[in-house]
């Protein structure tokens, strides 16, 4: 079969599953399969595919139908501009969290703490620690994360991109050393357990529960993060969180009540909703 065909057959096979992008994420698995980008694909719709590649798109479609995330089925996923890998040890990293990243390289910039120490909790697939280390070469980064499964996808991304970086296994601050912090950045569960259903199957389905569930007031992690996060802070350092679009109030308080004399910017996301939290004094 051309490649025309098989992303057409495929596409269909989506779409009439309800994958309303079928089309598109033919071409992507298929694309992946061929080690070329989707632009070339696209250039080479007349091109006879070999049987080996027709069976591998059969069963990333097959792995698409049963409700597999599209990052999970390719087995990798870009932020912002870095090819990453994923798979279920780790939760897909999210647009919003490249829009928490991109402020924070222009507020680290702003603070001229390019060649600081920076710290992330929660680093997951280690996107935002491998960000700011490829941003800011001269920076001390140091990520941790609760799970070992997630902390070792994290070191294979970070191994992949060539970057720096120490990973520690921590619950929160618990195993971070006694220094101080020019940055700590964190992206913790933050979904309050009566709003998951609010929350696709996809997701549930498929990515780590622990990176998702956040207690009856979303609240779980973020709460202790930002009580403890001073006595890791620098004098004129700066924390930047994301949390719960209906949480802008609740984190503005929480900071004043564990953070006193520091401001809190809270900054929306590209759908306009409270999403991101920057602190500093």
């Amino acid at each position: 079969m051309t490649v025309e065909e098989l992303v057409k057959s495929a596409g269909s096979q989506l779409q009439d599953a309800g994958y309303t992008h079928g089309d598109r994420e033919a071409g992507i698995f298929l694309s992946e399969i061929l080690h070329i980008d989707t632009n070339t694909l696209y250039n080479r719709y007349e091109d006879e595919v070999d049987p080996a590649a027709e069976e591998l798109l059969a069963e990333a479609v097959e792995q698409r139908l049963k409700g597999a995330p599209v990052a999970y089925v390719v087995g990798n996923q870009v932020f912002m501009g870095w090819k990453m890998i994923s798979d279920k040890r780790g939760l897909i990293p999210r647009p919003e969290t490249e829009q928490l990243c991109e402020y924070l390289v222009r507020e680290i910039a702003k603070h001229k703490l390019q060649a600081g120490k920076f710290l992330e909790i929660g680093t997951g697939s280690g996107p935002i620690a491998i960000a700011l280390k490829k941003h800011f070469p001269s920076a001390e980064v140091l990520a941790t994360d609760i799970s070992e499964e997630a902390l070792d996808l994290a070191q294979e991304n970070a191994q992949l991109l060539k970057v720096d970086i120490d990973f520690i296994e921590s619950d929160l601050f618990a195993s971070v050393p006694k220094k101080k912090f020019d940055v700590i950045v964190a992206n913790l569960p933050y979904v309050p357990t009566q709003k998951l259903n609010f929350v696709s199957d996809q997701i549930l389905d498929w990515e780590p529960m622990v990176a998702i569930d956040a207690g009856d007031d979303g609240l779980k992690y973020i709460s202790p993060f930002l009580e403890q996060a001073k006595e890791f802070l620098a004098e004129n350092g700066i924390i930047a969180l994301e949390f719960w679009h209906t949480h802008g109030d609740p984190v503005r308080d929480l900071v004043e009540k564990h953070l006193p004399g520091y401001e809190v910017e809270i900054v929306k996301d590209l759908a306009g909703f409270d999403r991101f939290a920057f602190i500093s004094k």
